[in-house]
């Protein structure tokens, strides 16, 4: 990790009694971030936009980096740059969280776009300075001792077991996405899918579910339209599907947000559940695997101070 100030010529070193400080986070693993120079131009905008104010520059390649700024100061925000996987890791850290911002600077940026986060450079800098943090939702889920909290969702089935067979760095290598698509697709079944919501067990048969906090998920899919991560619910859709032919049909609706009225579609919100899988996908939690379960999910309703839109 290296940090360090990043001095714009309009403004002093010593930041007067009182004045906002920036801890500008970058993850130099994300795909729309430029090495150095390109954490840097992100910095300078910072102070740009807000003269006086003290701006301070971490690199990170790794959570244990951010760890060592991961927590609340009075006076301090930090503004988190990189995807989205940069924020699932950053939630995943302990104490509690500071108030932030986001630069978004992934492939998908499901996070800005749900929240209204702009992905232009300017605009996510204007709001990063000038907005109010609101409470966000999050989703803690439970496998046995693991736990893990999510930003975006929970998925079960087809695109849980893509994800699984994806090992590369970040979002943006598409040979590595297509061939974790591929060798999904080759060895998939639809299965049956065990859900306890509050007592009740229900048994679906399904391609995909998911249970999501926000509109979109994975790969910019609009899973659910509808959803609020600040109504402290979480958005299940799960969707039917009479074999693996009928898999690109199912990923071209969610890409379009079309799925919703279809006879093979089913959804509701609850505030927490339980899956199984009999052994059939891994539970993945953003990005995190938890297995096939059980694993015990609950919105964590306003879990973050998070400036949006």
């Amino acid at each position: 990790m290296s940090r360090g100030p990043i001095p714009p010529p309009t403004r002093s070193d010593t930041p007067s009694s009182g004045t906002r400080q920036i801890t500008l986070v970058v993850n130099a693993n994300a795909s729309g971030i430029d090495g150095r120079a390109g954490a840097e131009r992100i910095a300078r905008a910072l102070s740009d936009e807000a003269p006086g104010t003290d701006v301070e520059l971490v690199r990170t390649r790794s959570a244990e980096d951010l760890s060592e700024v991961w927590h609340p100061a009075p006076g301090r925000r930090i503004v988190l740059a990189g995807g989205d996987g940069t924020l699932h890791d950053a939630v995943n850290l302990p104490g509690t969280p500071p108030e932030l911002a986001l630069i978004p600077a992934g492939r998908a940026n499901n996070t800005a776009r749900s929240l209204g986060i702009p992905v232009d450079l300017a605009g996510a800098v204007r709001l990063a300075v000038a907005g109010e943090a609101r409470p966000l939702d999050l989703i803690e889920a439970r496998a046995g001792e693991h736990r893990v909290v999510g930003v975006e969702g929970v998925s079960v089935g087809f695109l849980a077991l893509a994800r699984a067979r994806y090992h590369a760095p970040n979002s943006a290598d598409v040979r590595a996405a297509l061939a974790a698509g591929l060798g999904a697709l080759v060895h998939f079944h639809p299965l049956d899918v065990r859900i306890r919501d509050h007592g009740t067990t229900s048994f679906l048969h399904v391609g995909q579910l998911f249970a999501a906090n926000m509109p979109r998920f994975g790969t910019g899919l609009r899973v659910a339209p509808g959803a609020d991560p600040g109504d402290g619910l979480l958005d299940v859709v799960a969707l039917d599907v009479p074999g693996r032919r009928a898999i690109p049909g199912m990923l071209l609706r969610l890409r379009r947000g079309r799925h919703h009225g279809h006879h093979l579609v089913r959804s509701w919100r609850t505030d927490r559940m339980t899956i199984w899988t009999r052994g059939r996908s891994p539970v993945m939690v953003d990005t995190h695997d938890l297995g096939p379960g059980p694993v015990e999910l609950r919105a964590m309703a306003g879990a973050l101070a998070l400036v949006r839109a």
